[in-house]
């Protein structure tokens, strides 16, 4: 997952980059509206986490910048106004979650698993290409070689699915956890025999650990 962070503060900004990066998400993180909003223009993330009062371009322009290019992003804003107008604009401007200054960096976490573990493509109609002649239809939950169907348990459907949506991106355990269990309790090793049968059902290399963090679903043209 590519993420966004736009934070003023260069300490908070260096703990919120290193905490997301060590949860194997890949991140790039900037100071300044001005600088932000020439990225924002000229790249495409997974999520923005954007500070509403820096230098330059503020939080709530850098938003209102990102939604006229994407309406279903997801967007966190951050801040330490307790104005309720303040918050209220936020929202008003299609942020998908608002966290008070200061915070746990755990609370961050949590909101982020669940914008992604809960983010539903509506655009997808078709069937993914997995390459290796793999297709993955997405609303059914149905994974196809040749054309043939290929029989996934429950837990297989939706790993596959977590997986596909963040194609060649990071899925982390706590979001396999999350997606696939319902955040109930489980043994590690379900986890893993589930990937494992996966992996069996399509073609080796596909799917790669990335040991203590999660897994990859790699497509290569």
């Amino acid at each position: 997952m590519k993420i966004f962070l736009l934070e003023d503060d260069f300490s908070l900004n260096k703990v919120i980059k290193n905490s997301l990066q060590n949860k194997g998400f890949f991140v790039e993180s900037y100071t300044d509206g001005y600088k932000a909003i020439d990225v924002v223009i000229n790249s495409k993330y997974d999520l923005y986490i954007l500070d509403v009062n820096v230098l330059g371009f503020d939080g709530h322009k850098v938003l209102e910048v990102i939604r006229s290019e994407d309406k279903d992003v997801p967007v966190i804003m951050i801040s330490a106004e307790i104005d309720i107008e303040n918050i209220k604009k936020s929202y008003s401007l299609g942020c998908n979650d608002h966290i008070k200054k200061p915070f746990d960096f755990e609370e961050l976490y949590l909101k982020i698993q669940y914008l992604f573990s809960h983010k539903i493509s509506e655009e997808v109609t078709e069937k993914v290409d997995l390459g290796y002649e793999f297709a993955f239809d997405l609303q059914e939950e149905k994974l196809y070689k040749h054309e043939h169907e290929i029989d996934l348990t429950l837990k297989e459907k939706h790993l596959l699915t977590l997986l596909v949506k963040n194609i060649n991106n990071t899925v982390t355990n706590e979001m396999i956890h999350e997606y696939v269990w319902d955040s109930k309790e489980m043994e590690a090793v379900s986890m893993r025999s589930i990937v494992h049968k996966l992996k069996k059902k399509l073609k080796n290399g596909m799917i790669i650990n990335l040991r203590g963090v999660g897994y990859k679903l790699i497509y290569q043209k």
